[in-house]
């Protein structure tokens, strides 16, 4: 990294301190609000946060990687989300996930090399009533059933192609 990406860090991470209200500033808060910034926790940003307040780098590692919420790599230009709740998973949200996931190339992140989606798997978000259930950028799609993947792909790449 050059001293003109770290200064540029540096500055940026300056202003989210600046920003916030100090009772609000601690570390969480900030991981925070560089998250809702830059979409996701670069190692770079960790390592300018552990310059900037003193705590050892592997304190921000261990606090980051102890919460699902925060990603430290870029979601693709698609994210899709199936919720494993307990009614979700009990009407086969793993079915779901196996057939989006089998119809994708994904690395361990679930993130599909050509930057186009990013699949995962989260907990309960309170629609059991829908269940089982996506999450297709932002919106909730219920009552989902694994033969319909492969269409809403396709719908995710005509959108993506246009």
């Amino acid at each position: 990294m050059s001293n003109f990406d770290n200064q540029d860090k540096k500055l940026c991470l300056a202003e989210i301190i600046r920003e916030t209200p100090p009772i609000e500033r601690q570390l969480i808060n900030t991981i925070c609000k560089i998250q809702e910034r830059n979409g996701y926790i670069a190692e770079d940003d960790l390592q300018v946060l552990a310059d900037e307040s003193g705590q050892p780098e592997s304190a921000l590692h261990g606090l980051v990687s102890f919460f699902d919420h925060f990603r430290t790599r870029p979601l693709g230009r698609n994210h899709v989300s199936v919720c494993y709740g307990t009614a979700c998973y009990a009407r086969g949200a793993n079915l779901v996930y196996e057939r989006l996931a089998a119809e994708l190339e994904l690395d361990d992140g679930g993130n599909s090399p050509d930057g186009f989606i990013t699949l995962d798997k989260v907990q309960c978000v309170g629609a059991c009533s829908l269940a089982p259930l996506i999450i297709n950028n932002g919106n909730l799609e219920g009552r989902i059933k694994p033969h319909q993947m492969p269409a809403k792909l396709e719908e995710l790449r005509n959108r993506d192609a246009e």
